[in-house]
């Protein structure tokens, strides 16, 4: 495994409990960070830290990030459990509904800013500042190669995730030099996102393809045309994330780093 040279550094990571999140906090504490882990499924949050030995370096913390109060709970236990100011943030929580634009109510969008958008931007409202008083700080934030090259379906969720990257733009120069701010854009990741039995977009795939199951996922991938032929995993956006985190990135700060499988066609 590369070493970021993130031991001993602290670290916030939200939507932590399974998929980007969980191999993030996986992949800190590997390194030897400790990590102030958010989710609203605190209970498989908890379980996996526990079966996976990290108790002595990562916090589990339960929050609903789509509230302000959510957010604003979440920074403060999680500053508390660090011992202050992190030297990390992760903005990764978000959902999506796979629907058409005319399928979406105000409701719908208002609900995903709230948990995709807003959470950051509370977040950072809270830890971005303290960081910069303290002299130092990363924020990497998970958006996607929708917010950068946008479908005709969960048009919410490319909204929200655009939104993300635009602020993150804003804030690398506000508060530069001392906090870098950055963002990892995933391609199509196979996590519970997708195979979620009642809410992962495989079921999507099956009834528009007519297929099942890899056969599915292959006339996806197929449809797509992703150059690098499969799904991407977890883990390989987890390394992404380390990276942006870690001095060996500093001189790099309002960037969005693809993770794509080279899904996003434009050249900027």
């Amino acid at each position: 495994m590369a070493d970021f040279h993130l031991s001993g550094r602290t670290v916030v990571v939200t939507g932590s409990a399974t998929g980007i999140g969980r191999a993030a906090v996986d992949a800190f504490a590997a390194e030897g960070a400790r990590v102030a882990a958010v989710d609203i499924e605190f209970d498989v949050l908890s379980r996996h830290i526990e079966e996976a030995g990290l108790g002595e370096l990562v916090t589990p913390i339960r929050a609903d990030l789509s509230t302000a109060e959510g957010v604003t709970s979440a920074a403060e236990e999680a500053m508390a459990a660090l011992g202050g100011t992190p030297d990390v943030l992760v903005n990764n929580v978000g959902a999506g509904r796979l629907k058409t634009f005319e399928e979406l109510s105000d409701d719908d969008f208002h609900r995903t800013f709230e948990l995709n958008f807003h959470s950051m931007v509370r977040m950072c409202r809270i830890i971005v500042p303290a960081m910069f008083e303290a002299g130092k700080g990363a924020v990497v934030n998970v958006t996607s190669d929708l917010s950068r090259q946008a479908e005709d379906t969960i048009v919410d969720y490319a909204a929200s995730k655009a939104a993300v990257a635009s602020v993150a733009k804003s804030l690398a120069r506000a508060y530069a030099p001392r906090v870098r701010v950055n963002n990892v854009a995933p391609g199509p990741i196979w996590t519970p996102f997708w195979t979620d039995a009642d809410t992962g977009w495989l079921k999507n795939l099956e009834a528009a393809y007519g297929v099942q199951g890899d056969a599915a996922v292959q006339a996806f991938i197929e449809d797509r045309g992703i150059p690098a032929g499969r799904m991407g995993t977890p883990e390989e956006v987890a390394n992404a994330i380390l990276f942006l985190s870690s001095d060996l990135a500093g001189f790099t700060t309002g960037s969005t780093l693809g993770v794509d499988g080279g899904t996003v066609r434009a050249t900027l």
